[in-house]
């Protein structure tokens, strides 16, 4: 697979008031809060620099719990090596919004504009998530081009793999270049953003669709990214 490594994407913003609402758990909204949203859709827009990261790697060993690919970064963890069977490698991938609305949300926190900063904080949120779906969806097409399968996207902090797995995606790729670090907590800085890893391969034997959201297979019930329920552990066929 083709895939250009260590490029610094640039996003287009899709913002509507369905993502924003979608990230502020709320299906539906009234008269009252459209102007609240707009505002928000208008303020976020003009804050975030959404960038993105990818980069395929090669797999150099696989065994028990654990995948080791070129250059170094490993992921553990009891079923990730099933989910790797067959693969040629896997795609790591962050997306950020950067840190311009994550800095105006405590500002509006500080001045008492709750209501405000808890819109907007959706609003970034909605962001990350569509940025994440754009090089989600992106990495397909380019799969599917190349005659190779997609297996399912693999977020630190499922049910699969744990959070300090974020430490593999930080080891693959050069997070600097869109001004995203790793806390000690294994969250990252800004807040904002989000990490993937994609297995690939020909003859990969557990595929599905990368391009659902990953929130079905991520058991972090209290993310605020989150879009759909949980839908329990991925089942090997």
């Amino acid at each position: 697979m083709q895939v250009q490594l260590d490029v610094v994407k640039e996003i287009e913003i899709d913002l509507s008031r369905e993502g924003v609402l979608r990230a502020l758990g709320s299906p539906s909204t009234n008269s009252n809060m459209a102007a609240d949203l707009d505002r928000a859709i208008e303020e976020a827009e003009r804050l975030a620099e959404p960038r993105a990261l990818l980069r395929s790697l090669p797999i150099d060993e696989t065994g028990r719990g654990r995948v080791v690919f070129a250059g170094g970064a490993r992921i553990t963890g009891k079923m990730l090596p099933h989910l790797f069977d067959g693969a040629d490698g896997g795609i790591f991938g962050l997306t950020t919004a950067g840190p311009g609305i994550e800095e105006a949300v405590r500002e509006l926190f500080e001045a008492g504009d709750s209501l405000e900063a808890f819109v907007l904080d959706a609003a970034g949120s909605a962001i990350a998530m569509d940025a994440l779906t754009q090089i989600i969806t992106d990495v397909v097409d380019e799969l599917d081009r190349t005659g190779s399968k997609a297996g399912y996207c693999l977020v630190p902090g499922s049910s699969y793999w744990e959070l300090s797995g974020q430490r593999a995606v930080f080891d693959a790729l050069p997070t600097e270049r869109i001004g995203v670090r790793l806390l000690d907590s294994m969250l990252m800085l800004p807040q904002k953003s989000q990490s993937v890893l994609i297995p690939f391969g020909k003859n990969i034997r557990v595929h599905g669709d990368p391009t659902a959201s990953p929130c079905r297979t991520c058991n972090a019930v209290q993310c605020p990214m989150r879009s759909e329920e949980f839908a329990g552990e991925i089942t090997i066929p």
